[in-house]
């Protein structure tokens, strides 16, 4: 008996590598992602630390203007760092939403194609049998 192939099966193989691959890059950008929240936190946390040093520099009795200066200079630069931070994170996110609804759309098309291959299997060994039985009552 003849061994049943499947006609697509090379289509197959290459949409699963597509939507594996697809997959990994999901990781890495979702990895991406975490790390440019903690970064984001971690400035955020620098930034609170340089006000509340700036509020101690002008609770002292003697105000050290090169210091006050200096702390709100770094504030500034801080809030530069934490801008570009967001527009990196939002940049990432956009790009792994991109990837989710790429795996999303091979995914369907991957059980698409499951599906045709079963109808296409169903039809084979319909087809068989009805030859069998054709031969075997003539």
């Amino acid at each position: 008996m003849a061994v049943f192939r499947f006609r697509l099966q090379s289509v197959l193989d290459y949409r699963t590598g597509l939507a594996d691959r697809a997959r990994q890059e999901l990781g890495v950008l979702q990895a991406r992602v975490r790390e440019a929240e903690e970064e984001l936190a971690a400035l955020h946390r620098s930034g609170k630390r340089a006000l509340q040093q700036l509020g101690e520099a002008q609770r002292s009795k003697a105000l050290d203007f090169a210091e006050i200066t200096r702390l709100l200079e770094y504030g500034i630069v801080l809030e530069q760092q934490i801008e570009a931070q967001q527009q990196k994170m939002i940049a990432l996110a956009k790009d792994a939403k991109a990837l989710e609804k790429l795996r999303e759309r091979q995914l369907e098309e991957y059980q698409q194609d499951d599906i045709r291959r079963e109808q296409a299997e169903t039809s084979e060994i319909a087809s068989t049998r009805h030859q069998r039985f054709q031969v075997s009552h003539p």
